[in-house]
Formats: C-alpha cells, structure tokens, sequence
C-alpha cells in the first residue's frame, strides 16, 4: 500500500497547480478524473482545454459515483465550453452511444484494446477497434440516428418497471 500510495497519489495537488501548469505550457491541458460538476465549472474558469469523466474504473474509492451517473452534470456544468471526454467501463459501440448521449464529446476506448493487443497484436486491436465502431454504427441505426450529432439524451430510453394493479 505504501508504494501505491508513493507512486500513484499526491494529496499536495491543488487547484493551483493547474493554474501553474496552464501558465507554463501552450499545450492542451486535459484533467482526468471529473465526477463533480462544481470541479468542470472550476476546470474551465481555469482554462483547462478538456475533462475526462473517469472514476478510473472505481479503484480509487470504493463506492464512488459511476461515470456514467456523472458524465450528464459534468456536460452540463461546462456547456460545450471545452470537451467532455468520458473514459469509464467501455466495452463496446453500445457503451459509446450512451455517452454521447449524456453528454461527451468523445469517448476513450479503454482496456479493450489491450486484449485484443495480447490476443493478436496490431491485427487484434485493428479488429477490436473495428467491432466497437460496426457495433456503434450499427446502435445508430437502430436508434434512428443517420449521423452522430443526433445522438441526444432523447435517444435513450429508460425502461419503467411495471406497476402493480
């Protein structure tokens, strides 16, 4: 636990330190790591270029918020003023739809790349990437959608449980 937390955490960072960083580098400043939506207002007021919603597959903390739960305030606190990237949980063209529906500006393919990589190597993440992209335009068709910015929250549908009586 003491090299994790040596490696991996530094409780010292605060809201500063991007503020330096941003003075300091023409580079796009992306923060990994937005759940709240008073921290994308704050990001932007900063000058972040761009957020990633990511409870970094809810290793940090056990019991946080779900990205995906996330990802419609975090949107909506920053109103298009920078992108939304969203990096959580997925797996598939299905996955990429939501988020785009909730509210990001794209969408991180995380470990599915990497299994395809151990499986096959370039020709395995070619086809990974290639099956999360036919199973997306596949999602938009169904959906009703021809193109991708008319993916909305209205293209999701919440199933109701059934009453009783």
């Amino acid at each position: 636990m003491q090299r994790f937390a040596a490696t991996y955490s530094r409780p010292s960072l605060q809201w500063d330190d991007l503020k330096f960083l941003r003075q300091h580098t023409k580079l796009p400043v992306l923060l990994k790591g937005v759940l709240h939506p008073d921290d994308a207002k704050k990001a932007v007021e900063l000058g972040i270029d761009g957020l990633v919603v990511s409870n970094h597959g809810g290793r940090q903390i056990d019991g946080e918020i779900g990205s995906l739960d996330a990802l419609p305030a975090v949107a909506g606190a920053v109103k298009s003023k920078i992108p939304v990237l969203f990096d959580s949980g997925v797996r598939g063209g299905t996955d990429v739809f939501k988020a785009l529906a909730l509210g990001a500006t794209a969408v991180c393919l995380g470990r599915p790349y990497v299994y395809g990589l151990a499986i096959a190597g370039q020709r395995g993440i070619e086809e990974v990437i290639g099956n999360v992209l036919a199973e997306f335009d596949l999602t938009l068709g169904l959906a009703g959608c021809t193109i991708v910015r008319e993916v909305t929250k209205d293209s999701l549908v919440k199933l109701q449980a059934p009453t009783k009586g």
